[in-house]
């Protein structure tokens, strides 16, 4: 194996922090007993990752190399030897069966900090997450009743213009039927074009009707009651309703019956009545 490449392969480095296994841990330092470049290239990465390590940090007790050199099983040069460069051909390292980490605790701490601004950080962008996540939730619940409202305003005001289309036509004459006895709060009127014969109810103030029950619209023609078509009064009745077309009324009324409507009124049954 050329050594230089081995040198070079980042294994010492590797080493050093503590990321080789049992057996690589082994092999590095057989290859330091046979090698003199590799014990050398050894002691100077673990003197380069020391001071990398130690950069911008607090500084260590001075101890902390002693135990290092010792956990290594390294001879510590004195201070005479380290200032003249000579610190590489005075380390002896013997091989042992176990190896201590050697910057363990500055690694540790530094990925301690990096885990716990790793933390926060997620929480922080969960937190920024969930309060988005409502905040578009109540934009969407918002748009919708804005939606459903639109729904309902447009639907009346096309009413309203299906309404006054009726009503502008010619030949248009309104009637009015106000309640009897048995409803004297009951009111509708007949939009009736006496041109085209069309017949418009408009029942908006009549009570609701029971759900066995329908309303019956009758036109009085020539003495004799003419049905006139059946409807409902529920919900909004701002709409008109088309009814059959008639002739020659003289009044307009509307009984309650049977559901689906009856072949004669009801007189009993009577709830409002105009006369034209």
């Amino acid at each position: 194996m050329n050594i230089e490449d081995y040198i070079a392969s980042g294994i010492l480095e590797a080493y050093i922090i503590d990321q080789l296994s049992e057996q690589e841990r082994l092999e590095v330092q057989a290859m330091a007993q046979q090698h003199a470049e590799v014990k050398k290239a050894l002691a100077e990465t673990e003197e380069t990752l020391l001071a990398f390590t130690a950069k911008g940090s607090i500084e260590p007790p001075k101890a902390a190399k002693q135990k290092l050199f010792a956990d290594l099983n390294l001879d510590l040069p004195s201070a005479a030897e380290a200032e003249k460069g000579e610190v590489g051909k005075t380390i002896a390292m013997e091989p042992t069966g176990t190896s201590e980490r050697s910057i363990y605790p500055f690694w540790s701490a530094a990925a301690s900090i990096v885990a716990v601004i790793g933390i926060v950080l997620s929480l922080y962008y969960r937190g920024q997450w969930i309060d988005s996540e409502s905040k578009i939730s109540e934009l969407i619940t918002q748009n919708q009743t804005l939606a459903q409202q639109y729904n309902v305003v447009k639907n009346q005001a096309d009413q309203y213009a299906y309404n006054i289309d009726i009503l502008r036509k010619p030949g248009i004459e309104t009637v009015e039927m106000t309640g009897l006895d048995i409803s004297p709060n009951a009111q509708a009127l007949i939009h009736w074009n006496k041109k085209t014969n069309e017949v418009f109810l408009n029942a908006k103030k009549m009570p609701s009707n029971p759900s066995e029950n329908s309303y019956q619209l009758w036109a009085i023609v020539d003495g004799k009651p003419v049905d006139m078509g059946v409807f409902d009064v529920a919900g909004d009745m701002t709409s008109l309703m088309k009814m059959k077309s008639v002739e020659n009324a003289s009044a307009f009324a509307v009984t309650l019956e049977p559901r689906g409507g009856s072949v004669n009124p009801s007189m009993e049954q009577m709830y409002v009545i105009g006369q034209i």
